[in-house]
This record gives structure tokens, sequence and C-alpha cells, in this order.
């Protein structure tokens, strides 16, 4: 009987599995145009336009991934519980994420080490060690970074709508292909754009020629706008989730 961690790590990636072929989908064709325009006032500038927004599938399946991925995390430390006591169930088990210290020993049965009084000492010291409230640049770091963001996100998804913007990538991301010379460009634009309106994607300085063979390209990609991801790649970020979960799962089932 395949255990409730593996199969909530299996439908976390068949999520991102939705998630990808979603946003492959909403890209191709490119959901934008790109005017040109000769003004000899401003130079030669080619202008972008937002056809469509990212659809909600996208943000749905996005937080499908994130919730199970934050289940699988629980569900490991349920059964790490109930093998280590010999019990078919051990109640008031959790994988904590927390970002105050003063939370994992607190009394009542919210603290992280209440949560996690049930498994083996080494395991339980392991955890604490990735708790976020750790700021060392260490071996746990990135492991604490994003166990951080899978529990902000989770808390979003489950609390509000997960929200997409669709954005150029934020650095070198507008180019352009000319046979001559290169040609001194004055304005690029980075950042969001917004369905229909018009925004400034590539201008030139007055002195290029208005008539010059200049074609413009670009890439996009969809951002969250949550933190504390805001303006991360979505299925970058979801990769790294997964990557992390996997990591964690494979130290805690050492102590079984």
């Amino acid at each position: 009987m395949t255990a409730g961690s593996e199969l909530k790590l299996l439908r976390a990636a068949h999520h991102f599995k939705e998630a990808q072929d979603r946003l492959r989908a909403y890209k191709n064709p490119p959901p934008y145009m790109i005017r040109r325009e000769e003004n000899p006032a401003d130079g030669l500038s080619f202008w972008i336009s937002l056809k469509k927004n990212p659809d909600d599938d996208i943000a749905l399946a996005a937080g499908d991934c994130i919730h199970n991925l934050r289940s699988a995390l629980d569900h490991i430390i349920y059964e790490l519980s109930c093998h280590h006591r010999r019990k078919k169930h051990v109640g008031d088990t959790a994988f904590p994420i927390l970002v105050d210290p003063d939370d994992w020993d607190q009394r009542g049965d919210m603290s992280g080490a209440h949560k996690l009084r049930a498994i083996p000492d080494l395991a339980r010291a392991h955890i604490e060690l990735l708790q976020p409230y750790h700021k060392q640049q260490d071996w746990g770091f990135w492991r604490r970074e994003a166990l951080l963001q899978l529990h902000q996100l989770d808390i979003a998804d489950k609390h509000r709508k997960l929200n997409l913007a669709f954005a150029n990538v934020p650095e070198h991301s507008v180019l352009y292909f000319h046979s001559g010379p290169q040609l001194k460009v004055i304005r690029v634009h980075e950042g969001r754009l917004d369905e229909g309106t018009e925004t400034l994607l590539l201008r030139f300085d007055p002195t290029v020629d208005l008539k010059a063979n200049v074609k413009p390209d670009t890439f996009l990609e969809v951002v969250f706008t949550e933190l504390p991801v805001k303006e991360h790649d979505v299925e970058a970020a979801l990769l790294h989730l997964i990557r992390c979960v996997e990591a964690v799962m494979i130290e805690v089932k050492k102590f079984f």
C-alpha cells in the first residue's frame, strides 16, 4: 500500500504537469502583439500589447500543486509518528514551519515540539534545524527558504485567490535584430504587462534611422504576484518547491 505522503507528492507532480501544460498552451501562440512606430520626435519605437491575461486554471493548478506538497510533509510526520510509537494512529501531528523560535517550545498543542512529539529525537532535532527562524547560511538554508515559501503560498491559496501576472523576464528579455551596426537604445521595458494596455517595449535614440530594418523580439513568463515569490516564474518556483519537499522527505525517511 502506497503511503499517503507519497500519494500526495505524486498528486503534486500531477498538478505541476497540468500547470506546465496550461502555461505552454497560453504562450503558444504568443498572447501579445508588437506595433512599430516611426515618430521623428521620439525616434523609432516598438509597443507591445497583451491580448489576454493568463487563464485562472493556471493559478488553480499551481495552488493544488502547492497544497499537496505541504500536505505531503504533514503526512510523512504522521507516518513516522505511527511507525515510531507502533500505533495505527497518533493524533495532532504535523510538519511545523515556523518563523518565530518561541513557537517551537511554547506550551500547548500548537508548538512545533508537540507536533513532533511522537518521532525519534534525532528526527525532531533535524526538523528543528529546518525551521525558517534559523537564518545562518549553511546546508539547510535553501530548504528553509523553500519551506517558508511553500508554507506562505499554501496559506494564500487556502484563504484568497493565488493571483498571477504576465510579465517580461526581468532582465535582458528584449532583443532586436539588425543587419547593420549596433543601434543606440534609450529605453527597454521590463516587468508586468496588463491586458489591453499598450506598453512601450523598445525605443531607439532619435539619431537612429526611422526606416531601419529592425525586428524586435522578446519572451514572456507567467509570474507569481504573491510574496514571498513575487515576480518569480511560476514553473521554476513550483519546481524549486517540489525539489525541496522531495529532499526533506528523503531525509525524514532515514529515521523510519
